[in-house]
């Protein structure tokens, strides 16, 4: 079976070549009439059946453990010849042949390729995101007042401690960029939570969870429910009457909200958004207190000192 298909191809193929040359010359004759083709020249070249027998039977006999072409190519083949007939004979563009190929392994490598890919680290660490803190001496001409312009001229600078702390923990716990000091004061007025004399905390911080979400928040006035929400990662929104315990003026001398974003039995971590050069030196209490660090605003203040000076809190978790 291999030999006759073999000998119809070496034909084939000898017919060909034959056909082109006598083609390519007879072009070219026509062009110069001096040039004349000599046809019996060009006949001798093609091989004869009876030469063509005696070639093959020249050869060695073929291996019978080797596949046939058959064999190697037969899947191929079948689906050349299906690509085949399906293309029409109008003017449409024949139809692309497909060789089908078994891809379940190259499936299985891709997946394996892009789950190996796509996937952390074993070892790998968890990114370092520094946190970003705004203040609300930073907004000193933004409007803070209610839907009816109340109190006229309040800004954020003189008004929006709570929105801004509010904002803070969210940004930087929760990873709600959206929750800006602006958008924070937008929101506090829109939802009623802004009034005259102030900011509702809980107003404002059901406002941002039906917003956004992904966060919890309790109200507590417990030193032993603070420490363990910042034990567990959260934060908590403080508020400061002034004039508290034995740490009277620790964070104002009136009403005031920070944000506590870290801490221990020790040493509490305090944001407060009315940050100015010259706050935390300007009383005793201060002073004896607490320890400003390098960023604007972030002051490490004594637990104790905390407890006394904060009358409630609202500890904050991330969902």
């Amino acid at each position: 079976m291999t030999t006759d298909l073999s000998k119809k191809l070496i034909r084939t193929v000898s017919s060909i070549c034959i056909l082109g040359t006598l083609t390519a010359a007879a072009a070219f004759a026509a062009g110069d009439p001096s040039i004349s083709i000599d046809k019996e020249l060009f006949s001798q070249a093609a091989i004869s059946p009876a030469k063509l027998d005696e070639i093959y039977a020249s050869q060695p006999a073929a291996d019978p453990s080797a596949p046939s072409l058959t064999e190697q190519t037969g899947a191929d083949a079948q689906a050349v010849s299906a690509a085949d007939a399906s293309v029409s004979t109008d003017d449409a563009a024949p139809a692309a042949k497909s060789t089908p190929t078994d891809t379940s392994a190259d499936t299985a490598n891709t997946a394996a390729d892009t789950t190996d890919s796509t996937a952390a680290p074993a070892e790998s660490a968890p990114p370092v995101t520094t946190p970003v803190y705004d203040l609300q001496t930073n907004h000193p001409d933004t409007p803070y007042m209610t839907k009816d312009g109340r109190p006229a001229g309040a800004t954020i600078y003189t008004s929006g401690c709570c929105p801004v702390s509010v904002a803070n923990i969210l940004r930087n716990l929760c990873g709600i960029t959206d929750a800006t000091s602006e958008n924070m004061c937008a929101l506090a007025t829109e939802s009623g939570a802004r009034y005259d004399g102030g900011t509702d905390p809980l107003k404002m911080l059901d406002a941002a969870a039906a917003k956004w979400g992904g966060f919890t928040y309790q109200y507590s006035n417990s030193m032993d429910e603070l420490q363990q929400c910042l034990a567990e990662g959260g934060m908590a929104l403080a508020h400061t009457s002034g004039a508290s315990g034995g740490a009277t003026g620790l964070f104002a001398d009136n009403g005031h909200f920070v944000a506590l974003v870290s801490g221990d039995a020790s040493v509490i971590t305090a944001v407060d958004p009315y940050w100015t050069e010259t706050k935390w030196t300007a009383n005793e209490t201060r002073k004896a207190n607490a320890v400003e660090t390098e960023t604007h605003g972030v002051v490490n203040v004594q637990t104790g000192a905390v407890g006394a000076a904060c009358d409630y809190f609202y500890l904050i978790r991330k969902a």
